[in-house]
């Protein structure tokens, strides 16, 4: 399922993760396999450790980051989706 502007996510909260510097590895045992995340994605992780809907995210990191809404819209909305297709993150209300 395609992640839309309002739909409310969060991370898997069961998934090993450790720092490498700026950056952060996460381990998805369920699917065998690793990711590892820039500072910015770094960033976006820890945000998604509660809730939080995709439109106000990127409110918030085009405020942080003072990058156009449209552009970080068009940046993090495949991120995420690529987050939930890595079984990392999923979508709040069906947890």
């Amino acid at each position: 399922m395609d992640l839309g502007l309002h739909t409310r996510i969060m991370r898997i909260a069961d998934l090993m993760a450790t720092s490498v510097d700026k950056e952060i590895v996460i381990m998805n045992l369920a699917k065998n396999n690793y990711v590892a995340l820039d500072d910015i994605g770094r960033h976006i992780w820890d945000i998604l450790k509660k809730p939080c809907r995709i439109d106000e995210l990127c409110q918030q990191l085009s405020r942080e980051y003072k990058v156009d809404l449209e552009q970080v819209t068009a940046d993090v909305l495949p991120f995420l989706n690529e987050l939930q297709d890595e079984g990392l993150v999923c979508v709040a209300d069906e947890v």
